[in-house]
């Protein structure tokens, strides 16, 4: 066993139980989610991480492996990854945090607003960082003298929280990805919400209806004209390279089982990879890893394309928003961003959307 660490900002660490055997490295992301990645190679390992375009090498040294975690997406992300010879153990929480803070980030010269959110496993401080638009994912941590620390890595979110709380007030910096950083202050305040989310995105004032061709994962064409549909539609903007995507992936294809045929859902890809077969490939391994059932197509595939000409949104203001449409081709919703599992909005949304897709397809069989 090993704890590893990737050096973000040059000095600060996340840190993570590894586990190695046969050739693969099971990550464990505290104690809320594990990932194995395959390794090959003699003298340097490699390996490729999940679903996003993520990748690893290493060798070995006298005290454990040294090398490096790098994205294949983006141009010099990399960052030093070690392993050595060890565990974590992340001891039980005696304090009682607030389950919620309101913060105020302060990212640049912009104050944006966030939840801070907290809880227990077994025992053991976990937490996420909830936007309008999305979450960190899931961080586990510790007390330390006046506050607490969370740390958590997905294979693509690499976040770090350290915070200081008294008397219910927070204060406290987030390091995030290669050079992400920002601090935060704010209140304990468990009824805080944020923008509503069924509020953020709105249809553009020309709309008639939803049309679109685009290229399908097998070489297609896949077409969908919202004037034609039979079945309530959700229509996923997604990317392979958003983590909140794959959260709220998981949750549609188990609708998609679930309905059996009663509900369309199409997950739209907007990828940045600069061409078409590159696309394809990251949206293939994405639907491979997560075990996806429903049709994905690729919206846009390069940083120039104009990401709000294919559907007749204003603007898509974050990845993932889903359009929820009737079988007559009626939008009913835009749900703007995704709150993941490691929130507690999340068992709602699930529970709710579930509820509007069965009164959905009950207004369909009339």
């Amino acid at each position: 066993d090993f704890i590893g660490s990737i050096i973000q900002n040059d000095s600060t660490r996340v840190s993570f139980n590894v586990h190695y055997e046969e050739n693969v490295l099971t990550f464990y992301n505290g104690v809320q989610e594990s990932f194995e990645v395959a390794l090959s190679g003699e003298d340097t390992l490699r390996g490729t991480f999940p679903v996003f375009a993520s990748d690893l090498w290493l060798v070995a040294t006298e005290d454990g492996y040294k090398g490096e975690y790098y994205r294949t997406d983006a141009n010099n992300y990399r960052l030093p990854l070690e392993l050595v010879p060890g565990r974590m153990t992340y001891e039980q929480s005696p304090s009682e945090f607030s389950s919620q803070y309101a913060i105020t980030r302060y990212i640049g010269d912009q104050e944006k607003p966030a939840l801070l959110q907290l809880s227990k496993k077994e025992g053991v401080l976990v937490g996420t960082i909830a936007t309008s638009t999305g979450d960190s994912r899931f961080m586990t941590g510790y007390e330390v003298e006046g506050g607490f620390e969370l740390m958590g890595f997905d294979g693509r979110f690499i976040y770090k929280v350290s915070a200081e709380v008294a008397d219910g007030n927070i204060e406290g910096h987030v390091w995030a990805g290669m050079t992400g950083y920002y601090t935060f202050s704010g209140t304990a305040d468990e009824g805080a919400v944020l923008e509503n989310p069924e509020e953020m995105s709105k249809l553009r004032e020309d709309y008639t209806h939803i049309e679109w061709h685009l290229p399908g994962l097998n070489g297609d064409t896949v077409h969908f004209d919202s004037r034609t549909i039979t079945k309530p539609t959700i229509l996923a903007i997604q990317g392979s390279w958003c983590p909140n995507c794959m959260d709220e992936g998981r949750v549609l294809d188990q609708y998609y089982r679930e309905f059996e045929g009663a509900i369309d859902v199409y997950g739209l890809s907007y990828e940045y990879s600069g061409t078409l077969e590159k696309a394809t490939a990251a949206v293939q391994k994405m639907e491979r890893d997560l075990g996806t059932s429903f049709p994905m197509v690729i919206a846009t595939y390069g940083p120039k394309q104009d990401r709000n000409a294919v559907l007749p949104l204003e603007q898509i203001r974050s990845y993932p928003t889903s359009i929820m449409l009737d079988h007559q081709g009626n939008v009913v919703k835009i749900h703007t961003g995704f709150y993941g599992p490691s929130t507690k909005e999340y068992e709602t949304y699930v529970k709710e959307t579930r509820e509007e897709l069965e009164a959905l397809v009950a207004k369909a069989n009339g």
